[in-house]
């Protein structure tokens, strides 16, 4: 039984469920949305990290940036395979680098660290269920740093 309360701790902590955490999404707009529809990829901050996974909770702007926006269902930004960066309305700029075969790892594998001027993270691959909304859109998880 010891082992097994070990493994879970260690999921918990793998998936990012203590202190602050910054997850990439990939957003669709909810069904009633509207016309013209967009596609958005967003980099969230959450200082609980457990409400980016919280289907009730909704990133405020200030905590949000916003990589791309796509008139073309499901059109996201393309994650892996180089350094990227995004800046906040907050003027906070978050950089990551995912190598271009982190799509193909397990599930809550390590992908390499993210940074910005506070701290550095280390980065995971995530499950792709959805999380918390962002500006009239679900969004999928696709990429989280703790």
């Amino acid at each position: 039984m010891l082992g097994f309360k070990h493994i879970a701790a260690a999921a918990l902590l793998a998936q990012g469920v203590f202190g602050e955490g910054i997850h990439l999404f990939n957003c669709r707009p909810y069904g009633a949305a509207g016309s013209p529809q967009t596609w958005l990829s967003v980099v969230a901050y959450c200082a609980n990290d457990a409400d980016c996974s919280n289907l009730g909770y909704t990133v405020p702007g200030n905590d949000a940036c916003v990589v791309s926006s796509s008139g073309t269902a499901e059109s996201y930004h393309h994650w892996e395979g180089g350094s990227q960066s995004c800046t906040f309305p907050t003027g906070v700029t978050f950089s990551w680098n995912i190598p271009a075969n982190a799509q193909s790892q397990p599930n809550f594998s390590s992908v390499g660290s993210g940074s910005n001027s506070y701290r550095s993270f280390a980065g995971y691959k995530d499950n792709k269920v959805n999380g918390a909304s962002f500006n009239y859109h679900s969004c999928e998880k696709i990429y989280y740093y703790i």
